[in-house]
């Protein structure tokens, strides 16, 4: 959910399917937790040079429209509530392994078709819920391994406003879990991010796969 506006204190709430059917059982809701999240402010916005003064340096930013509630959080409000213990001095980060990954932040595939091997790592922490993977692009790639995950409604439409209908989410159960990335064949040389989200702390990590244009060749991967 999000505030509509800065002017008034009116919030846009999306309930998911589960909050739906305690509404029609007649139960109420009891949120209990929320998490607030600076997603999509422009921070470089900040100007101290306003000839109005200080009070105004901030008018841009007041001024940014906000984004509209979304029940999908693979794409945004990844801030998620995790308690860690006291003695805790580092906060969980995720890093990537496998074959041919390197430093696990990018990919080239070259004009190969070979398929990637990769895993995601969740480290300070144990991963208890399982994993996200976020793809922009399907086209380019196949992933194995992974559940499509339903990404219907308002989360759809603004992939779709966004002109990135191939966008698709997917899921894995497991603490480590084992991904092959296969390329598809394309007509020019492409390039996509994609970003691998740890659901139980919301850390995540992004990694760029880049592939040649066809015709693919068999034989390791560039």
């Amino acid at each position: 959910m999000g505030y509509l506006d800065n002017s008034t204190i009116v919030v846009d709430a999306i309930l998911t399917k589960h909050g739906r059917k305690l509404l029609a059982s007649g139960k109420g809701l009891n949120i209990s937790y929320f998490t607030l999240s600076d997603t999509g402010i422009d921070y470089t916005l900040w100007n101290p040079s306003h000839p109005s003064g200080s009070a105004y340096y901030g008018e841009a930013i007041e001024n940014l429209p906000n984004l509209e509630a979304l029940p999908n959080a693979a794409y945004f409000m990844r801030n998620n509530l995790i308690t860690l213990k006291r003695d805790v001095v580092t906060l969980p980060y995720v890093t990537l392994g496998g074959v041919g990954v390197g430093a696990g932040v990018s990919h080239d595939f070259g004009s190969k078709n070979d398929p990637l091997q990769i895993s995601p790592n969740l480290i300070n922490a144990t991963e208890t819920l399982g994993w996200q993977l976020v793809i922009p692009d399907s086209s380019l790639i196949e992933i194995t391994g992974w559940s499509t995950v339903d990404i219907s409604g308002t989360a759809q439409q603004f992939l779709n406003d966004q002109e990135i209908q191939n966008a698709v989410v997917y899921e894995n159960n497991g603490e480590t879990p084992n991904t092959s990335i296969s390329r598809h064949t394309t007509t020019q040389t492409r390039s996509t991010t994609i970003t691998f989200i740890s659901k139980s702390t919301g850390a995540y990590k992004h990694m760029t796969l880049t592939m040649d244009r066809g015709p693919l060749k068999s034989g390791a991967a560039a």
